[in-house]
């Protein structure tokens, strides 16, 4: 996977895109992980986040700067007709990912508790929804 790839954004062009998304009356929902292992169980909880809205964005977990961390996954990911956009950030930039372009929905991939975890806090921040999706 190239850095040119129609899905993969960097953090401006993503926030330029969810700008003009939201103008659209779009809804965009945002899930996050490593995606190391993209199973029929990932696959369908990707389906079901996406299904919340109009556009699924992925961010990815890996080092920008280092490609042979994050290529793979990355096109795994990408492969999927329910990913609109995809975005690679270490993980500790997903709350300011979150409090930047403020999507109405962050999905939780699994079994989560929302308290558990710091994300969960900057999306009711700004007045976004966190959804679990737990594992079937």
């Amino acid at each position: 996977m190239t850095q040119s790839h129609p899905k993969l954004r960097s953090p401006d062009a993503l926030e330029t895109v969810v700008a003009e998304l939201k103008q659209a009356g779009k809804v965009i929902i945002l899930t996050a992980g490593r995606f190391e292992s993209l199973d029929e169980t990932l696959r369908e909880m990707l389906k079901r986040a996406r299904a919340l809205g109009d556009v699924l964005i992925v961010a990815l977990y890996g080092e920008p700067s280092e490609p042979s961390d994050w290529q793979a996954r990355a096109e795994r990911v990408t492969a999927l007709e329910c990913v609109d956009y995809l975005i690679v950030l270490p993980e500790d930039a997903l709350v300011p990912l979150l409090q930047r372009l403020q999507p109405p929905y962050y999905a939780l991939l699994g079994n989560f508790a929302e308290q558990d975890l710091p994300a969960t806090e900057a999306v009711i921040a700004y007045g976004g929804f966190t959804v679990v999706l737990p594992n079937k």
